[in-house]
């Protein structure tokens, strides 16, 4: 199948399938990631391995936007009230998965470098689908701020520490097939791909910040954002940096320096299902049936730890920050999610470490099978049970408002 028709398939079965989960009460992303698994190599083989290759610069794009929504949400004004909050309860809800996950895969005897590196992208929450639950239940209170900000801290945190246990396993020579690395280089490394990052997101957010002031119609300010994301994306693969940090920066910075940021809000909010769309399609295509047959025990202690940390983590996170009840007893449920991120992490930890594969991407992937379907059907229950949703039943159908 070419890309042409490889696009037109997933378009058109993401919309049959936003359409018909909606008569079973559950989110569409969950539908789309279905649709994707079905369609994927593990069951119909309509897209192969051949057409995700051809088509990941859709997924690159779709991830790039997500990632510039969530940075908006870094408005000085509107996060101070809440920010040390969020950082508090993010980071006493990773460092419990990240013990937790470690501890469970050294009991079960893997090797200590191996149990670090699952607990540390166990850490991750999947951003991508569960900002598309908010967004189609359009979501709004305190709650729904206090999860958007907890999945942006978290997927920074996550990325840093990342980088950091990787790039210490290389120098101490763990990971390689000889010696360690270089301590200089490694520790350049870590600082091109969060300041570097972080500096070209603040450069273009600079851009388009004063770009969007000279720019009014509709279709206008569509060519300016767009534009101003892919850039993003472009010079960042180029230049090795995290599309990550940089698609962050450029939504936190546009929020800040723009005074037209709701109006490029709605001017996104209009244009990018399209490829929301793809990006869960493809995402759920990646995903392997087959990998629950051989997630043996590590797999089944990866899955458990990692929600039993993620549901203590936020509760305990939640009284130290002292919270209200309602985010110590929804937000845990909110942050399952497990995809985007983590699924970049492991497969750039395949390619360069191929001796890991077996041991990291199994255990890791089969995770996200089961975390992107349970983890959006969950954030909507807590979206529900808060009140925040703004859709409204009609029909048997749930209907935006």
């Amino acid at each position: 199948m070419n890309q042409l028709s490889s696009i037109a398939l997933i378009l058109l079965l993401s919309l049959m399938a936003g359409h018909l989960v909606k008569f079973l009460r559950i989110p569409e992303v969950t539908g789309y990631i279905i649709a994707g698994i079905v369609v994927g190599p593990s069951v119909l083989g309509w897209i192969n391995q051949e057409n995700l290759a051809s088509l990941s610069i859709f997924s690159e794009v779709a991830l790039a936007l997500i990632l510039f929504s969530i940075g908006s949400i870094f408005e000085f004004r509107r996060f101070r009230e809440v920010g040390k909050l969020i950082v508090i309860i993010t980071i006493t809800e990773c460092t419990c998965v990240l013990a937790l996950v470690t501890g469970a895969a050294l009991y079960l005897g893997q090797r200590w470098e191996i149990a670090l590196l699952l607990g540390t992208v166990a850490m991750e929450t999947g951003a991508a689908s569960t900002l598309m639950v908010l967004r189609e239940y359009n979501a709004e209170g305190g709650l729904t701020q206090v999860i958007t900000g907890a999945i942006a801290i978290n997927n920074l945190v996550c990325l840093t520490c990342f980088l950091l246990v990787t790039s210490g396993l290389q120098v101490a020579g763990r990971l390689g097939m000889g010696g360690g690395g270089s301590v200089y280089a490694t520790i350049y490394s870590v600082i091109w791909q969060l300041i570097g990052s972080a500096a070209l997101g603040y450069l273009v957010g600079l851009l388009l910040a004063a770009w969007s002031t000279r720019v009014t119609e509709h279709g206008e300010t569509l060519i300016l954002l767009i534009g101003c994301v892919l850039l993003c994306a472009g010079l960042a693969l180029f230049l090795n940096l995290s599309i990550l940090v940089v698609s962050l920066v450029l939504g936190a910075t546009t929020a800040n320096l723009s005074a037209h940021t709701g109006r490029l809000a709605m001017v996104q909010s209009r244009t990018d299902p399209p490829f929301y769309a793809v990006f869960f399609v493809i995402a759920g295509a990646h995903l392997q049936l087959g990998l629950l047959k051989s997630l043996g025990l590590l797999g089944l202690a990866y899955i458990v730890a990692r929600a039993i940390g993620k549901l203590i983590g936020t509760y305990f996170g939640s009284r130290l920050a002292k919270s209200t009840p309602q985010v110590r007893r929804q937000l845990g449920p909110a942050v399952l999610a497990h995809a985007g991120l983590a699924i970049g992490l492991v497969l750039s930890l395949a390619r360069r470490y191929p001796q890991l594969n077996a041991e990291l991407t199994v255990v890791v992937l089969g995770g996200i099978l089961v975390f992107e379907i349970l983890g959006p059907i969950s954030v909507r229950k807590v979206i529900l049970r808060a009140g925040e949703s703004h859709a409204r039943v009609a029909g048997g159908m749930e209907v935006l408002e």
